[in-house]
């Protein structure tokens, strides 16, 4: 891509001008893991202010470690999860498959017990229609997470990125390049 001479002078001089502004003069030193050493050593008065992380939760390979929340598929550990750690998606496939489950047994209930006798006639219980229905819900939520699963593998991941990258390629094809004239 061709561009004027003057377009890299001005990206050299915005780089030296954020160094002058975001980089400050000075350094730090840690001593013995309780002193913080400042060079040069400040004239005004100054208020320090820095962020830092423990040890033990920035060496820790689970995400979320310090609140134990499970946000994502890829956080979830290899035990049982507890419930009021799994996030709302989570959650509601879970009432969702419980309401199935439930759905299964109470169709296994009126299955038990098909007509009962009400005054002046029996009625008859719809068991296989809520049987049905919970087998189909069961099915399709189990198809569900399948296909969730399936698509955060390492494989699907690195196909949507790669998909990804095309699409944005095609876009930059599409841009007409600059002509300058001098």
């Amino acid at each position: 891509m061709l561009m004027p001479i003057y377009f890299d002078v001005l990206k050299l001089q915005a780089i030296e001008f954020n160094d002058q502004i975001r980089k400050s003069g000075y350094k730090f030193e840690v001593v013995n893991n309780r002193f913080l050493k400042l060079f040069p050593i400040p004239t005004r008065s100054y208020t320090l202010y820095f962020d830092y992380v423990l040890q033990s939760i920035a060496n820790n390979p689970v995400k979320n470690a310090a609140t134990n929340l499970i946000t994502d598929i890829s956080n979830v550990p290899y035990t049982n999860p507890t419930y009021q750690y799994i996030n709302q998606p989570g959650r509601q496939w879970i009432r969702k498959y419980t309401l199935a489950l439930a759905k299964e047994m109470l169709g296994g209930v009126r299955g038990k017990y098909q007509s009962l006798p009400i005054p002046g006639d029996t009625t008859t219980l719809d068991y296989s229609r809520l049987l049905s229905e919970a087998s189909a819900e069961k099915a399709s939520l189990i198809e569900e997470i399948n296909k969730i699963l399936e698509q955060t593998t390492r494989l699907e991941q690195l196909k949507r990125q790669n998909e990804e990258a095309q699409q944005t390629q095609e876009t930059f094809y599409k841009v007409p390049y600059p002509i300058y004239i001098y």
